[in-house]
């Protein structure tokens, strides 16, 4: 294994020893370094009798000898101290060899091992992760090294898990927003779980937006699911003109409604989900909201997917938390209450629709909001079910789109009162929401537009992290990569990019990026110096496991072109298939996906052996001469690195079941992390588009059959690195059976390859350091 720090903040050495005395540990920097060693283990929560020192000792045989402390000795100590078994995992002997192997932070092992360098290396490994996905100091308080006091304890700016998480109030409010997606004359009520640790003060909120919080209508979702075995419809030549949409807010009075008794809460509830990394924050004096806005159980109004008034019930909490909103005990509104424990200052958290209403929630410049964490999130939702033009289904979820999204999400028809009275208003919206997103032709339209963010990126206010897996295809790269380049230069960014899919990393093995956002949290949250040096990118390596780099930027500037073919050298595809192949392909998309990547289904498939080792940073662009002998089509492409040999999982693998404590005995958490396996390929990127929007987005040219064009597809960003001697394989083809329409005419495609590149944006192997 090997350990990637980002989390630890380098300090002074008398910041160091008040931190360490903070914990009870006390040096004397006149004594030896053996007597402050000896100090510091008795004083720690560990069982002495299990350690040894070296291959002779015991530590305590050790510490009463005569034997001199060296660094292979404190590093062979630490290692046991970090869960490593010695003899098993490392030798006594070798320590700092096996350290330096799982890129353990050391000190300067040139100096001696002097009082003060020995107490500065207790610091740096104190920081430093074990084995089982907790630094050693967050390891020792979840032991009993602090008592739970609910107050505030920091080490290196970190906040410490003294707040006792078996005394939380949990309770529920009712937001009043600033909409009324129903037009009853009234704002709608938003349902808030809150879940806040006892503090004689005020609290930072760490706010998740989940439209699945309260439940979600499966049944309802599966009968809405969309045929994919439609044929590409032909589009009329057009210009798409798309105005700015504005959201035009009600004015309602406000009715005098008196406050509750003591300002208490009258809801409570117990079990609930929760988001890991909340937890984590919980029992380090951080509350945790749940909302799931309007259109969901227990909430008012409709499901609005995605757009301004979904993000409206969102902020309106924040507002709440800063004194500009109202809410109340209940939703009949007999009473008001105010969040005098909070002091104001938000994050927001989650993946997928979860970071896509903090990305939302972040372009309104709310005040209050004052970072989000936004992982694997939607910036744009016409990107999530259409490319260039072209219905597209998000990886894995074939015939969804965002009507789908919306009967999943409307929680409130799973209470019959609810579907009683609402569901018939509710159904006229839906028909209307069908129609408006437009799956016939494809196109961005004003419906589309209103659920887009990044025309109001000019108003974030909030420091912005990103986190988003390059092996996403269900929420895509280029969500995160968009926002991340329309951002304006004043706003703070970072971006966490791994390998994974669609999943979380907040409880892996090889990375502190729960104690990185700790740091961040802590600062900007509790009004406290942001000390933390964190790179613009952290970039998890694709061909080493458990190996992360530091880039300064998402997207590189240098261009590599590569020719696909010789003089005069064309490739041809087809997109029919037997009616037998076309039936298994739509039953089953991996059976597709496997014949694809092999060269078994329709396609050309162009291999590029590389003779140099290349990074690709940002969108590799594909610029063809392409007929075809028809007057509609599409164009999918797909890169590999193709050929066997070890490469990551795409989803995390379970290390250890609840090894991470969340707090004090709280909410553990599984260990992960993605594992080297052997597979024949792995897909970099891929990329979609209607052939008649192959000039714009908002331009719909003609197809003339039999008549060369040229395109230019811009695939999907990632970062990744090619070996010397790889071989990267383009596929192009049309149909797609995971993501496109499932179209089976019989159309020939033709490339001229001679004409035809690729364009890799990179950055050069050995300089991208930072």
């Amino acid at each position: 294994m090997q350990f990637n720090h980002f989390s630890i903040i380098d300090k002074s050495f008398d910041q160091e020893l008040s931190d360490l005395a903070s914990l009870g540990f006390k040096f004397d920097t006149s004594s030896t370094a053996k007597v402050n060693l000896k100090n510091w283990l008795l004083t720690a929560p560990i069982a002495m009798t299990s350690l040894a020192a070296t291959d002779q000792e015991t530590i305590s045989d050790f510490l009463d000898s005569e034997t001199p402390l060296t660094w292979n000795i404190f590093y062979a100590i630490s290692l046991q101290l970090l869960d490593f078994v010695a003899n098993f995992d490392f030798q006594l002997a070798e320590a700092i060899t096996f350290a330096n192997a799982i890129n353990l932070p050391l000190v300067d092992l040139s100096t001696k091992t002097s009082a003060k360098q020995l107490i500065s290396a207790i610091y740096l490994l104190m920081n430093s992760r074990r084995q089982t996905g907790m630094t050693l100091v967050e390891h020792w308080v979840s032991e009993g090294l602090l008592p739970l006091d609910n107050h505030y304890h920091f080490f290196n700016d970190k906040s410490l898990a003294t707040f006792d998480t078996s005394q939380l109030i949990r309770e529920v409010v009712y937001v009043e927003s600033s909409v009324d997606t129903q037009n009853r004359g009234e704002y709608d009520l938003v349902k808030v779980e809150i879940i806040r640790p006892l503090f004689d003060g005020k609290l930072p909120a760490i706010m998740t937006a989940s439209p699945y919080h309260f439940g979600t209508n499966v049944k309802a979702n599966d009968d809405k699911l969309h045929h994919m075995n439609v044929e590409l419809v032909e589009k009329p030549l057009d210009r798409l003109a798309i105005s700015e949409s504005t959201l035009t807010l009600p004015e309602y009075p406000a009715t005098e409604i008196p406050l509750v008794d003591n300002n208490q809460a009258t809801e409570h509830f117990t079990h609930t989900w929760t988001y890991s990394l909340n937890d984590y924050f919980l029992a380090r004096g951080f509350a945790s909201i749940y909302v799931a806005s309007v259109g969901t159980r227990d909430s008012d109004g409709f499901q609005t997917s995605g757009d301004y008034q979904q993000i409206a019930g969102v902020t309106a909490v924040i507002d709440w938390l800063n004194g500009r909103a109202r809410a109340f005990t209940n939703r009949q509104k007999t009473h008001i209450l105010t969040a005098d424990w909070a002091n104001g200052h938000v994050a927001m958290t989650g993946k997928s629709y979860l970071g896509t209403l903090a990305y939302g929630a972040a372009t309104t410049g709310v005040a209050g909001l004052d970072i989000i964490l936004a992982e694997a999130g939607i910036t744009n939702w016409y990107d999530y079910y259409r490319e260039n033009g072209l219905v597209r289904s998000p990886g894995g979820y074939p015939g969804e789109d965002l009507d789908v999204l919306a009967e999943l999400t409307y929680s409130r028809n799973l209470d019959a009162a609810d579907y009683l009275v609402n569901n018939s208003a509710y159904q006229k919206q839906l028909a209307d929401m069908s129609q408006a997103l437009d799956r016939t032709s494809g196109d961005y339209n004003a419906y589309w537009h209103a659920r887009n963010y990044l025309p109001h990126v000019d108003k974030v206010k909030a420091d912005i992290l990103i986190v988003h897996g390059l092996q996403d295809f269900n929420v895509t790269p280029s969500h995160a990569f968009n926002f991340w380049h329309t951002l304006p230069e004043h706003v703070t960014k970072h971006a966490f990019l791994h390998q994974g899919s669609h999943i979380y990393m907040n409880n892996w093995q090889s990375i502190d990026f729960s104690e990185t956002i700790n740091a961040y949290f802590s600062a900007k949250l509790l009004a406290r110096d942001l000390t933390l040096d964190l790179p613009p990118v952290i970039w998890q390596k694709n061909n080493i496991a458990q190996s992360f780099e530091r880039l300064p930027e998402f997207g590189g500037h240098d261009i590599e072109v590569l020719p696909l073919g010789f003089a005069g050298e064309l490739d041809q595809f087809e997109n029919h298939y037997p009616a037998e192949t076309f039936e298994q392909y739509s039953k089953n998309f991996q059976t597709f996906k496997a014949d694809l990547f092999e060269d078994k289904a329709n396609a050309a498939i162009i291999d590029i052996h590389l003779p140099e080792t290349l990074q690709i940073n940002g969108q590799i662009v594909l610029d063809l001469r392409l007929k075809l002998n028809d007057t509609k089509g599409m164009l999918s492409a797909q890169v590999l690195d193709f050929g066997s040999k070890k490469r990551l999982t795409d989803v995390s693998t379970l290390l250890e079941p609840k090894t991470i404590d969340r707090g004090r005995n709280f909410m553990l958490d599984d260990l992960r992390d993605l594992t080297l396996v052997d597979k024949p390929y792995q897909v970099v990127t891929k990329g979609f588009m209607n052939l008649q929007n192959r000039q714009q987005l908002t331009e719909i040219n003609s197809v003339i059959a039999d008549e060369w064009f040229r395109v230019e597809l811009r695939l999907q960003p990632t970062i990744y690195d090619f070996e010397a001697g790889d071989t990267l394989r383009l596929v192009l083809y049309s149909t797609d059976f995971e993501h496109t329409v499932r179209d089976n005419r019989e159309v020939s495609y033709t490339v001229n390859l001679e004409k035809s590149h690729l364009y890799l944006p990179k950055t050069k192997k050995e300089g991208h350091k930072i």
